[in-house]
């Protein structure tokens, strides 16, 4: 019942995080929440922890906290992510290659991996991981970031035959841009000129995403796994 299910959603301080923590929230879950920094909001039924997700003590202190309060876990989603430095491949600073796969790969495997050992014990999870139309569009620009996320994609296809035996499945939604401060960080004229190569051109919609989730969380998606879904005809 989705009274009684529990949700854990990764950089819920702003942008789809934040969406997403007031969308399932709204639909009865019990929402987990975490992110670097507070956030300035408060929901019925949401928690937050502040914390870094590429630092693997605290997200095994967060799983025990979870596990006490709540016995269980049915969905994770997988959806913080960073971009630091939109710049060709011979200018990136090692600095920025390192916080990128800390965050956008790391922090993915150490949530997944905790989650599953909290999931298998109800023989029941949905693993969502976030990926992005750049590892299809090959944007200019965006080397470290694509390569970050073509990391989680491959992960979570190998993950996804590793865990399906305990009832648990693990999906990859990848948007196409949607209006939030991370794609704000990208030249306007070159995010248009990247879009005409999808068959949605436009912008895409919170909703969007939400509603993908929707179908991949439900029980009756078990044979459901190991899937990249890309939004917007990418």
């Amino acid at each position: 019942m989705a009274e009684s299910r529990v949700m854990l959603i990764t950089g819920t301080r702003k942008g789809i995080g934040k969406y997403l923590a007031e969308y399932y929230v709204k639909r009865g879950f019990r929402v987990i929440g975490c992110s670097r920094s507070p956030v300035e909001y408060e929901l019925e039924n949401y928690r937050h922890f502040c914390l870094d997700i590429s630092d693997e003590s605290k997200i095994v202190q967060m799983f025990v906290e979870i596990r006490e309060s709540y016995e269980k876990l049915d969905v994770v989603i997988n959806n913080a992510a960073i971009n630091p430095s939109i710049i060709p491949a011979i200018l990136m600073p090692t600095s920025s290659l390192n916080s990128s796969f800390q965050v956008n790969f790391l922090g993915t495997f150490l949530v997944s991996r905790e989650a599953a050992k909290l999931m298998m014990r109800g023989q029941f999870g949905r693993i969502i991981n976030f990926a992005s139309m750049a590892v299809r569009l090959e944007v200019p620009g965006e080397s470290i970031y694509t390569a970050t996320k073509a990391a989680v994609i491959s992960f979570s296809r190998v993950f996804a035959k590793e865990i399906h035996r305990l009832g648990i499945t693990c999906n990859v939604v990848a948007p196409a841009a949607i209006e939030t401060d991370l794609s704000a960080a990208v030249d306007a004229d070159a995010l248009a000129e990247v879009l005409k190569r999808n068959a949605v051109q436009s912008f895409g919609e919170m909703a969007d995403v939400s509603n993908t989730i929707d179908w991949l969380i439900k029980p009756e998606s078990q044979a459901i796994t190991g899937q990249v879904i890309y939004l917007g005809g990418v």
